[in-house]
């Protein structure tokens, strides 16, 4: 989410804090040794405290390591088999992780390269400056330029996308200032058509693990918003999901803002939250299970390893210049039982 209408945030958690939180984790453990080296600058193994929801007051370890660096807006992270792809918004390209390299597959300047699914052997990327869909393959051979849907309407700021299980792809056209965000669906027939709008900037959406209902990220709200999804792929009924506030807030942080959102196998949610510190994982009821606080001063994705054992986030740092900086994360996910 390249996010040029919602700026700033609280400073990232203080070292001071820090300490003061593992003073009472290694009061409560009874003698587990706990290493925590966090740095504005990046972290290459680390340690971080995970707030339960169960029990505020409660913290975890959870190891953290730095697999990427030298990026400016990294976004769209997507598996292609064992795979990572995802974008650097910043300079418009579509990467993927080889090991421990960071490999360009794609380029094209003024696309604004900030979303990626992958769907029948090819991946598509949403432009958000250039308001299209490019589809490429996984080499980086551009198959097909997507510019309008079926009624000739062009999109205004494309910027996430999700598959459902029919072979199509849902996406978002975040809107601007002045114009309202929609989420628009290309069938595996390749038509693309509206089927939500009224949206307050339009961001990550995933579709459940049954298929039934659309989580979406509505970030100028706040919230993320559910659709039911109906036999033809057309999306109803739009119900507030979550008000991040609700579950997240307190007296350090007052923004939690939405972006990237992906389902796990048990159909918990994983928000990637541009303000607010870190990631949310929720329950398919909405409840808070683990609110976990990582590098960085911007999450604007995630990723599931296949074996779903492992989160891959994109972390954003401001600069004093303006612009930013970023990277790419993996921590061990919690939730695999």
């Amino acid at each position: 989410m390249h996010m040029s209408m919602i700026k700033g945030r609280d400073l990232m958690i203080s070292a001071l804090w820090v300490i003061r939180l593992l003073g009472r984790l290694l009061g409560r453990l009874l003698g587990r040794l706990l290493s925590l080296r966090l740095s504005v600058l990046g972290v290459s193994s680390a340690l971080l405290l995970v707030l339960s929801a169960g029990n505020s007051k409660a913290a975890e370890p959870v190891d953290i390591e730095t697999v990427a660096t030298g990026l400016r807006f990294p976004e769209g992270t997507v598996f292609v088999g064992e795979t990572l792809y995802f974008v650097d918004y910043g300079s418009s390209d579509v990467l993927r992780l080889t090991g421990r390299a960071v490999q360009r597959v794609w380029h094209q300047d003024g696309c604004g390269a900030n979303g990626l699914v992958y769907v029948d052997g090819h991946l598509l990327v949403a432009c958000y400056d250039s308001g299209t869909v490019a589809e490429i393959t996984p080499d980086g051979k551009l198959i097909d330029m997507v510019k309008s849907d079926d009624k000739g309407l062009t999109f205004l700021c494309p910027n996430d996308l999700t598959a459902d299980q029919k072979g199509g792809v849902y996406f978002t056209a975040s809107g601007s200032g002045t114009t309202l965000g929609k989420v628009y669906y290309r069938g595996a027939d390749r038509r693309v058509r509206k089927v939500a709008s009224n949206i307050r900037y339009a961001n990550g959406l995933a579709v459940s693990i049954d298929g039934r209902r659309l989580y979406l990220a509505e970030s100028a709200a706040n919230r993320l918003l559910t659709y039911t999804i109906d036999a033809d792929a057309g999306l109803r009924d739009p119900k507030e999901f979550v008000k991040f506030a609700d579950v997240l807030g307190g007296p350090r942080q007052q923004d939690f803002t939405p972006d990237g959102v992906r389902t796990d196998r048990h159909g918990n949610v994983f928000v990637a939250l541009y303000r607010g510190g870190g990631i949310a994982v929720l329950s398919p009821q909405g409840n808070l299970i683990r609110n976990i606080a990582l590098p960085g001063a911007h999450h604007s994705n995630l990723a599931l390893s296949p074996d779903g054992r492992s989160v891959f986030v994109t972390a954003i740092y401001d600069t004093t210049t303006g612009d930013s900086r970023g990277e790419l994360l993996r921590m061990t996910n919690l939730n695999v039982e």
